[in-house]
């Protein structure tokens, strides 16, 4: 009854520039490299769920040249807007049976900025003979101080709430995960929880990402009342931990939990 989900963002090669990473060498920021490198660490998690954000269509192409031998299906959705990336979902065929795919591109954009063209890639999946809906996501970062209505992840995570129910109306259990790009101290955090959402490592001094030079959690993963979960831990990493290294070929680290269902059906 039970599985594991890992979250992770794989930074897409689009958006590496070597001066955004002084302490890590040029050879671990080339594509012939990271993207091998990505694959054989993304294998060795060993997950039932895999949600991938800034995925590119080379990783995304390694990516299923590994995986679906290993018995994994795969689904992605890319960005809008011409962005280089997108969202990838794999999980076990033998544990799990996709039957509902939704790609939510959100209407963020305003009188000033057009849309992000961020997307949430949501799969409804059978497992045990229950249905789980997962989203996966990577909201858009805001700069500090930017009113809160303003802000492209409040808007956009408060769309998916407003519209996740439509996809399967009467779906005992949902998850939603990626990168928020916010810390657990903010208030697009506190609209989950009040929607009845909780994240895994809640209360854990752990850490998922460096840049600007300090640790900091923003990879989340989400569920609500159906799942019981059990965080697994990422690696330590302080203010300068090098990402990517040789031992985490991104510039965040995977998230992982394990589930299983609070009642039987």
């Amino acid at each position: 009854m039970s599985f594991t989900l890992t979250s992770y963002n794989l930074l897409a090669s689009d958006y590496i520039k070597p001066r955004f990473y002084p302490r890590t060498s040029p050879e671990i920021l080339k594509p012939e490299w990271r993207i091998p490198a990505l694959v054989q660490h993304i294998v060795k998690l060993e997950s039932d769920v895999l949600c991938f954000q800034e995925v590119d269509q080379k990783t995304l192409t390694a990516l299923r040249v590994t995986l679906e031998p290993m018995g994994y299906e795969g689904y992605d959705a890319r960005k809008g807007g011409g962005k280089p990336d997108g969202c990838s979902t794999f999980f076990r065929f033998n544990k799990f049976k996709l039957k509902h795919l939704a790609r939510l591109e959100y209407s963020d954009g305003n009188s000033l900025e057009t849309h992000s063209g961020h997307v949430a890639l949501t799969l409804v999946l059978e497992h045990s003979g229950r249905n789980l809906g997962i989203a996966n996501t990577h909201l858009k970062w805001d700069a500090p101080g930017t009113p809160l209505a303003q802000r492209f992840g409040y808007q956009q995570i408060t769309q998916w709430l407003l519209e996740h129910q439509e996809i399967a109306p009467e779906m005992e259990a949902w998850m939603v995960c990626g990168d928020f790009n916010v810390e657990p101290e903010n208030q697009l955090i506190s609209v989950l929880q009040k929607a009845g959402f909780e994240y895994t490592h809640r209360g854990l001094d752990i850490h998922t990402c460096n840049s600007n030079d300090r640790a900091k959690l923003i990879d989340f993963i989400f569920h609500n009342h159906a799942l019981r979960s059990v965080p697994m831990l990422p690696p330590e990493i302080d203010n300068l931990t090098p990402l990517p290294s040789l031992e985490q070929p991104s510039d965040h680290l995977a998230l992982s939990a394990q589930f299983e269902w609070i009642a039987p059906n």
